[in-house]
């Protein structure tokens, strides 16, 4: 017997059709002699909840039934290897139990035999289509909603308005843009108006855009805190930014307080001080880094935070300081703008005129509720 002829005799493909469309002939691999579980329809114990599961995880993969489980990687593909041992443990706990707990205990079990993959708290999540709508309903009262639920919604729906989808449909974004965010931008633009006069600790401003940064930041979708991405050997980017169409951008944070300019007394211009100079560097760095290990840096994101990235050079943003420090001198605001058009691939932006952008998008929100 040829070896094709054997490759050809170690899979099944699926044809049960309560496996769905979705994975219908979808190829059940196995080693050696052929797994009693797995049956000529290509079903097997616990399948298709396991196949869904993986199929969150993993954008293309194959499942390989064998004696020992592991996972491996090629490329973009994985090779998901499941013991029928490991499936024998997972069974008798899916008996009778809904969707959502059967892919709570599938994710703890991969979690036990492969943990650089998968977390025991994570949420394998497969969405179908119609499935939000026969939720949220006329009669669907928010007030049922937990408190995580509540948090997802509230950090889901500006990603789903900076995404563009709800732009298709002029009268689904005003809806979104008039209502829900409108209320949620008047609350954190007052807040942030009395923070810029009085925090000056570096540690909570980065604390306080974790949870507001998409809303301040218009066009991002997603962030990743103190990305450790295995580029950098001991300071990482307060956080790296995901646009809405997939590129990366890098944001430094500094405080409301910080210098940013100093007077070269010998020939009346402005410099940037010691401070920001430094806070430059390392974002410089940063890009550099980033784009030369573009492909590696797209991997590590994508399996350790599973966000797709188009990484080419990235953007850096630098949050810092105050405009008020330049006394409404012209000449201080003139040598700041030509500093900063100077930059290449990074900007600098005041906290003041962050407020500014967000006072100005409310104002453009609060149109679009009157008419």
């Amino acid at each position: 017997m040829t070896k094709a002829k054997r490759k050809r005799k170690n899979s099944i493909s699926v044809t049960n059709k309560s496996y769905g469309n979705r994975f219908k002939g979808f190829k059940v691999y196995y080693e050696g002699g052929r797994p009693r579980l797995l049956k000529d329809d290509g079903s097997f114990r616990t399948g298709k909840a396991i196949l869904e599961s993986l199929s969150s995880k993993f954008k293309r993969f194959k499942i390989i039934l064998s004696k020992k489980s592991k996972i491996k990687k090629k490329g973009r593909s994985y090779s998901v290897y499941i013991s029928t041992n490991d499936l024998d443990q997972i069974q008798p706990q899916l008996i009778t139990r809904g969707r959502d707990l059967k892919q709570r205990v599938i994710a703890k079990k991969f979690a036990e035999i492969f943990p650089k993959y998968f977390k025991e708290d994570e949420r394998l999540f497969n969405y179908e289509k119609g499935m939000l709508s026969g939720i949220l309903t006329r009669n669907f009262m928010p007030t049922v909603l937990s408190t995580d639920d509540r948090k997802s919604l509230s950090d889901f729906i500006p990603r789903f308005i900076a995404s563009g989808v709800a732009g298709k449909n002029a009268s689904l974004s005003r809806k979104l843009k008039s209502g829900l965010e409108l209320k949620v931008l008047q609350e954190i633009a007052s807040d942030l108006k009395k923070r810029i006069k009085s925090d000056k600790s570096e540690s909570t401003w980065q604390d306080y855009f974790k949870d507001n940064i998409l809303h301040i930041q218009q066009g991002y979708i997603a962030f990743i805190e103190k990305a450790n991405i295995g580029i950098i050997s001991t300071k990482f980017p307060d956080f790296l930014l995901v646009t809405h169409d997939g590129y990366l951008d890098i944001l430094e944070i500094k405080t409301p307080f910080t210098d940013l300019l100093l007077k070269d007394k010998s020939r009346g211009n402005y410099y940037w001080t010691t401070e920001l100079s430094k806070a430059i560097s390392q974002v410089e760095n940063y890009i550099d880094e980033v784009s030369g290990l573009r492909d590696k840096v797209r991997s590590e994101i994508k399996d350790k935070y599973g966000i797709e990235l188009r990484v080419v050079r990235p953007r850096g943003v630098i949050l810092a300081g105050n405009t008020e420090q330049f006394g409404g001198d012209k000449k201080i605001a003139d040598d700041f703008r030509l500093l900063s058009q100077g930059l290449k691939n990074i900007t600098v932006v005041t906290y003041d005129e962050l407020l500014i952008r967000m006072q100005n998008y409310i104002a453009v929100l609060t149109e679009l509720k009157i008419r």
